[in-house]
């Protein structure tokens, strides 16, 4: 059996055959309707059971990243047309680096949808919610005051503030940002002035939740999301991108 895309590093299962399949759509080059070989063809490329190619491509075809035919076999779908979101968060579990276009376009989308949690959340909040995120921004301080990387509790901080939106779909969608995001908020909140800035607006934001000020919230949540991208439109040359304005 032939091993060309074999993970040695990697531990045997089903997310490192998963891992193989998706090198080899990108190794080969296959364009979307092109037809991936057969369960037999991979398990041998991969060095892995029938059993577990055939979950990873399941898993595949539930992301909408394949299509299976019945009687003619598994086909490639149009990633950037047809593909869920979860497929982009699944590449980012696994290391994948998004590009300068995923990115831009994440952000845009994230932008208005934190536009919306901070109307709902000047609407909706609880006196439990604002204890709960008074709470993260006083871990926030501690932190910082360690200068050490604020990126998990800036993640707790977000879910919380969607959260106090008490809306469950809105806080799903969110999440599968947040872990797409999630190490690139690393690298950035690597630079402690940004986790200084973050904190900041954090708090004041806190504060037009507590009034109920949604005008304000909508502006600063915003600000705090234009930041982030414009540090990573310059750091990755992205002059293609647009600026994001409220609906």
């Amino acid at each position: 059996m032939t091993q060309d895309l074999a993970q040695p590093d990697v531990p045997t299962g089903s997310s490192a055959v998963l891992a193989g399949i998706i090198e080899y759509l990108k190794e080969r080059r296959l364009q979307p309707g092109d037809r991936l070989p057969s369960e037999r063809d991979l398990a041998e490329r991969l060095g892995a059971g029938r059993n577990a190619v055939r979950e990873a491509l399941a898993t595949l075809a539930t992301l909408r990243m394949v299509e299976s035919r019945p009687n003619s076999g598994i086909y490639l779908r149009h990633m950037e047309r047809e593909s869920s979101f979860e497929a982009l968060v699944l590449l980012a579990d696994m290391g994948a680096t998004p590009t300068p276009t995923e990115i831009a376009e994440t952000m845009e989308v994230r932008a208005q949808l934190e536009v919306l949690t901070a109307r709902l959340a000047c609407e909706r909040r609880t006196d439990a919610d604002l204890d709960c995120l008074s709470s993260i921004l006083q871990h926030t301080e501690e932190v910082l005051a360690r200068y050490d990387n604020i990126a998990k509790v800036d993640t707790d901080f977000h879910m919380a503030l969607v959260d106090a939106t008490h809306n469950s779909v809105l806080a799903r969608v969110l999440n599968a940002f947040y872990r797409f995001t999630a190490k690139r908020r690393e690298v950035y909140f690597s630079n402690h002035a940004q986790g200084v800035a973050s904190a900041r607006e954090h708090r004041k934001l806190v504060g037009y939740i507590r009034n109920r000020d949604v005008g304000k919230a909508e502006a600063l949540i915003l600000k705090h999301m234009n930041r982030a991208r414009n540090y990573w439109g310059t750091l990755l040359e992205d002059k293609a991108a647009k600026p994001m304005h409220p609906r």
